[in-house]
């Protein structure tokens, strides 16, 4: 697929066929993921992301908390983790940015091979929701060096499923030239 037109038809998926995805194409998304840009220097050491890859029945209903509409983790054939590793890169602290780069490498690669992915919020900033967060850290089993980015479900996309068009504003109302 062309990257412009991938970029402007993915779309958010939460309606999955049951549908396993097999190994070899998770391997591909966080491949894709990995060749996201980081800072600091070009090693090993500078790239925070790490991925847990979840298809467990019962860690995907501790996953959805108790909101509905989070119900779809559970449907989901995979759902994949990001996480920032704090010890990487100590001095660097932009994980969410970098981390957030990765994720959408990885949901680009996956509309790119047929699948449908949706992110979603594990409640990093939201001052409304830290026993939610420490619920989906502690059915990670997360040490304290690991921050949990992300959720992302991943699946083959149910055809059934209703996409709203995305109201999008004109690029000349965002778009500012040498100042604001």
């Amino acid at each position: 697929m062309r990257t412009m037109k991938c970029i402007k038809t993915r779309r958010s998926r939460r309606m999955f066929l049951e549908k396993p995805v097999d190994d070899g194409i998770v391997k591909q998304l966080i491949d894709a993921a990995r060749h996201a840009p980081f800072g600091g220097p070009p090693k090993k050491t500078s790239q925070p992301w790490e991925f847990i890859v979840i298809r467990d029945p019962e860690t995907k209903q501790k996953l959805a908390l108790h909101y509905k509409d989070r119900q779809s983790l559970n449907q989901a054939p995979l759902l994949i983790a990001v996480c920032a590793d704090k010890t990487r890169d100590p001095k660097y602290k932009e994980w969410d940015i970098t981390c957030g780069l990765a994720i959408e490498n990885l949901l680009l690669a996956a509309h790119d091979l047929g699948l449908g992915a949706c992110f979603v919020t594990t409640f990093s900033h939201h001052e409304g929701h830290k026993e939610d967060r420490e619920e989906l850290i502690n059915a990670l089993h997360l040490p304290d060096h690991i921050k949990l980015i992300a959720i992302i479900a991943v699946g083959y996309p149910d055809p059934n499923e209703k996409i709203e068009e995305k109201e999008l504003r004109d690029v000349e109302e965002i778009m500012h030239n040498e100042t604001w």
